[in-house]
């Protein structure tokens, strides 16, 4: 299971780096020079050996306006306590898992029954009523089956050229992550 290698925390971890590099090199939306403000982040469900790949997210403030700026990220997928990658496995397999070892194995998560319920529903109403989304299901043929989201979703990126399909939906899902970056994309920066 990709959700306990540590090796794919330090992958995102990387990815985010330079999504961060790349943010600082645009500068503000003001013009003006864009200083760390990463702040410290606590997610849940993570193998011990890789909480400190999860341990602050990147973010910029600016040295003239001061408005904040924050990167898109394939470790976090918005304010959520879990790792953007546990939410995605967990809710993708919770109902699908099948064997009593994949069930075993995402108990070790420790992700309660009501959030997982909560993440489902966020998945099939909420998520599928995002601009986002409106604009991004055309690309997915056949199309995504939103009742079984994100399971059907991450299929998609099953046939994707790189071996890790949950790596191409966290980067497909990143502008996701980010009020600032998605405002910036808006404006076509």
């Amino acid at each position: 299971m990709t959700t306990r290698n540590p090796n794919f925390y330090h992958l995102l971890l990387h990815i985010d780096q330079d999504l961060a590099e790349q943010t600082r090199a645009q500068r503000c939306r003001c013009g003006g020079v864009l200083h760390s403000a990463r702040y410290p982040r606590k997610p849940r469900g993570l193998p011990d050996e890789t909480r400190s790949c999860f341990d602050f997210r990147y973010s910029f403030c600016c040295a003239d306006c001061r408005c904040r700026t924050t990167p898109f990220s394939v470790r976090f997928l918005g304010r959520r306590v879990y790792a953007a990658a546990i939410m995605v496995v967990v809710s993708a397999t919770r109902d699908s898992a099948g064997t009593a070892a994949a069930m075993r194995q995402l108990d070790t998560l420790g992700v309660p029954p009501s959030t997982i319920a909560r993440w489902r529903r966020w998945w099939t109403t909420d998520f599928v009523s995002t601009p986002f989304w409106t604009l991004g299901q055309a690309m997915f043929v056949p199309p995504v089956v939103t009742a079984q989201m994100p399971a059907s979703l991450l299929e998609r990126f099953v046939s994707t050229p790189t071996p890790e399909p949950l790596l191409c939906l966290l980067r497909w899902l990143s502008p996701l992550t980010s009020g600032s970056a998605v405002s910036t994309l808006s404006e076509g920066r």
